[in-house]
């Protein structure tokens, strides 16, 4: 069994192993000391106790949470680098380190060549002695139930209990290099690729492994090899390389974030003839549990993690209880289901948090971020499950949304609101499914309920306006070159066999737009010389002429065709 080198006193000990592999060259121990001093000599010009961290690269990051520990200081590490979430952890921080936007940071293109006499000298190495694990090393941030992150602190010490806790039920490999599909910026990924085999003098790939053909290639260059992943990329790996040619072996598969489909998770430990340890945990308690999918009829249970514990209230409410874990820590948002020797299912959240494709989102955080939009009025989030779990959102618009879907139609509505998102969020977590509705479904109790959502979601979307392709306007004149949509909500009940575009439709239409795009004083009081000539059916080109008379208040418009005139009046305001 191999040695465990606490966090704390890691430099003092200063073991002999290969620290990382980055771009097939392996970085030592020693490097990483310099590479250490180098942040920690840079990070000393600047005052300020907590300092946010992200970083894409794991040694690179790693360097700096060493850096920032000498100094004496906590890392806050954000779970991603979107701008909101940067802006926002900034703002309660001292500054920021790594990759992002007046971060301070290391010009590694052009490294200092001179770094190691200058800042560390034989003195500089010297001074590296243990750090005190009791004090506050991380601040992890994840999703809360109330919309706004939640952050969690953690000391060296709670951390290498944990990786002794890890150790004694999945022994450390000696030799073998550490693949990972997941990020260290969260606790699964800093805990499992990085402090993991950093404390037990395993080599970790710098090289993050995004699509299975990464996987394939980079296991080829090793002889041994450990993957740390999620169910989004276990769910998706590529049957048809050629796993069986791969000269290197595996030796463990790790999964966390979410459960794993049983076929799922057999189908990756044939693959990859190994065993598959899916993990349960998360950011508040870290690894609680573990278990490893069997071929038979039923799903495995859950077992705990040695020296974890669980304490239920009255309520059935779970609280976690470990080495690793704060004596005040929040009871559980999972239900579980606990068996006589102590195994578990799991039962579903009580919260409003869900974890898509293994990353954690809080849906009432998405609907406030919707509803900061002055085109959104009301908005809901949820999840709904298919072939996999994915977010939707039901939306009801303000008036000037309104007015932005008449002219900007669905498509663009939808660009601009998940551009605000994506500010906030990750793509993964973004919604895919979108519903604008008139009014939120509510019931007799005045709630609205998830099944109402889901069944809104389940229904085509209701167009209302026309696919507009072109406009071009002057002051008295607007021609709005469009497409009739086939699932315009105005043709359903309009001659099922051959539906068309009833007249009613096009008044409103043509009313709607002179609104917006002419200066009318008044409001509608009549029709005039109304004509229809030839219908509209869906999926026809059709050009919307529109002219305004000033003095007359009067809105003469046509609806056009290479089929010649379709439709013709004028609209009288008053």
């Amino acid at each position: 069994m191999l040695h465990q080198y606490s966090l704390a006193n890691w430099m003092d000990t200063r073991p002999s192993t290969a620290v990382a592999i980055r771009a097939g060259v392996t970085l030592t121990a020693d490097e990483f000391i310099v590479n250490v001093c180098q942040w920690k000599h840079t990070l000393s010009q600047h005052s300020g106790q907590r300092w946010v961290v992200y970083h894409s690269d794991p040694y690179e990051f790693l360097s700096i949470l060493y850096a920032l520990w000498y100094l004496g200081r906590t890392a806050c590490i954000p779970g991603d680098n979107r701008p909101a979430t940067i802006t926002r952890l900034i703002s309660e921080a001292d500054g920021g380190v790594g990759e992002m936007d007046a971060g301070i940071t290391l010009d590694l293109s052009k490294p200092n060549t001179d770094f190691a006499h200058t800042y560390c000298t034989n003195a500089e190495l010297a001074n590296l002695p243990p750090i005190d694990s009791q004090r506050v090393a991380i601040e992890l941030y994840t999703s809360g139930s109330s919309g706004k992150p939640k952050s969690f602190a953690k000391t060296l010490a709670q951390f290498d209990s944990e990786l002794h806790s890890l150790h004694t039920q999945f022994p450390v490999a000696e030799g073998a290099t550490v693949l990972s599909t997941v990020s260290h910026q969260h606790l699964y990924g800093l805990t499992f690729r990085l402090l993991r085999p950093f404390s037990y003098g395993q080599p970790f790939l710098c090289e993050l492994c995004e699509y299975t053909e990464d996987i394939y290639h980079f296991a080829q260059q090793q002889s041994q090899y450990v993957l740390v992943s999620s169910p989004s990329h276990i769910t998706r790996v590529n049957e048809l390389l050629s796993w069986s040619s791969l000269e290197a072996d595996c030796l463990n598969i790790f999964s966390a974030a979410a459960p794993l489909n049983k076929a799922d998770a057999l189908c990756m430990s044939k693959l990859l003839d190994a065993p598959l340890w899916e993990i349960y945990g998360s950011s508040e308690t870290g690894v609680i549990a573990w278990r490893k999918q069997v071929n038979n009829n039923q799903d495995a249970r859950w077992r705990r993690l040695p020296n974890v514990t669980f304490e239920i209230d009255n309520q059935g409410k779970v609280k976690v209880c470990s080495l690793f874990v704060d004596k005040h820590s929040p009871f559980l948002s999972d239900t579980l289901n606990i068996h006589s020797d102590g195994s578990f299912e799991l039962q579903g959240r009580s919260d409003n948090i869900v974890k898509i494709e293994g990353k954690r989102v809080s849906l009432n955080a998405i609907a406030q971020v919707l509803m900061s939009h002055e085109w959104v009025l009301e908005a809901k989030a949820f999840a709904i499950t298919r072939k996999r779990t994915e977010v939707a959102s039901v939306i009801m618009l303000s008036k000037e949304g309104e007015k932005q879907l008449m002219l900007a139609g669905r498509a663009g509505v939808i660009k601009t609101l998940r551009t605000l998102l994506l500010s906030n969020f990750e793509t993964i977590v973004v919604p895919r499914r979108w519903r604008f509705v008139d009014t939120m479904p509510y019931n007799q109790q005045s709630k609205v309920t998830l099944t109402a959502l889901q069944a809104l979601v389940e229904q085509p979307a209701l167009l209302k306006w026309p696919a507009i392709k072109h406009i071009s306007k002057d002051t008295l004149n607007v021609t709005i070159s469009c497409t009739i949509p086939r699932d315009l909500v105005y043709l359903d009940g309009h001659f099922d066999q051959a539906p068309i575009l009833p007249g009613v439709a096009q008044v409103h239409w043509a009313q709607k737009y002179a609104d917006e795009y002419f200066d009318i004083s008044g409001k509608f009081s009549h029709l005039e010389v109304v004509k229809f000539a030839n219908v509209i059916q869906p999926d026809e080109d059709i050009d919307l002429l529109l002219a305004f008379s000033p003095e007359k208040q009067k809105v003469t418009f046509s609806y056009r065709s290479e089929k010649g005139v379709h439709s013709s009046g004028r609209i009288c305001f008053a």
